[in-house]
């Protein structure tokens, strides 16, 4: 039987890193910064890792506790970590990331880091084999990390979510990118929307891959790959200066993680990184 493990990470206290039974029901694990869940499939590892980002008034805990989206990563032998997000304001029930760099809010790029190096002291993982990814909020946390600290992950897949505007200027590089999105989303549109009565801009999907081109020296704008992998129409950039690779994946649903997500994403890691 899988085994749900979360233990308490207890860090920024007196050496040596200690590691407590905890996260067992509303109990999260402890890093620097903050907090997160984790899940381990059966056997000794090291694991590769999957880092899945909760969307706008999300839970970590509502992460781990949707089977239908673990079971399937757990069943290839990785370890899922559901870090949490903090309040966007006082009174606001889940959290949200930090995509936008607001000065007075936490450092989420820093956390997630935190949260990786705390959990790989004390459980079996794979730090080198780690896929961060999110939806929806989650997925603009995932964009805005691999833009601005691109080395913290092995590779990004982000559902649903694209970076604010004003966009950056460029974005580091180089990285390996799979983004998925849903043709009819109207939450996050391809084109990007405001919202809060247009105190906040999405960006648009495709300009945001100008940035991801050029951070990994693709030299053509137009795909060269297409593919069809069940209700997925891909778009893959393999000429790259950089030796990386970018894909996007579109399906007809809305705002949603779409069926069969976790195998698309995977069998994308996989192949960039020649098995898990």
């Amino acid at each position: 039987m899988l085994r749900l493990i979360m233990f308490c990470v207890i860090a920024l206290v007196a050496p040596p890193l200690q590691a407590q039974s905890c996260g067992q029901a509303e109990v999260p694990c402890q890093a620097p910064g903050g907090t997160y869940h984790i899940v381990l499939p059966d056997g000794d590892g090291p694991h590769p890792v999957v880092v899945f980002l909760h969307g706008f008034g999300g839970t970590g805990n509502g992460v781990v506790r949707n089977r239908g989206l673990l079971q399937p990563i757990l069943d290839r032998g990785y370890a899922v970590i559901a870090p949490q997000g903090l309040p966007f304001r006082e009174g606001m029930k889940g959290g949200s990331w930090n995509s936008m760099k607001r000065e007075a809010a936490r450092d989420d790029v820093a956390f997630l880091t935190e949260v990786l190096a705390a959990a790989s002291a004390v459980f079996p993982l794979s730090p080198d084999r780690t896929l961060l990814t999110g939806f929806s909020g989650g997925a603009m946390m995932t964009w805005r990390v691999a833009c601005d600290a691109p080395e913290r992950f092995a590779a990004y897949a982000p559902i649903a979510g694209m970076l604010w505007l004003p966009l950056p200027d460029k974005c580091e590089g180089p990285f390996y990118l799979h983004h998925t999105h849903g043709w009819s989303d109207p939450v996050v549109p391809i084109e990007g929307r405001s919202v809060a009565s247009g105190q906040f801009t999405q960006g648009n999907i495709f300009i945001g891959f100008d940035l991801l081109r050029d951070a990994n020296g693709c030299l053509r704008d137009d795909p060269d790959e297409y593919g069809e992998v069940g209700i997925y129409l891909t778009r893959q950039w393999t000429d790259c200066t950089s030796g990386t690779m970018l894909e996007m994946a579109l399906h007809p649903g809305g705002h949603s993680i779409p069926p069969r997500w976790s195998a698309l994403a995977l069998d994308w890691f996989e192949r960039i990184r020649g098995g898990n």
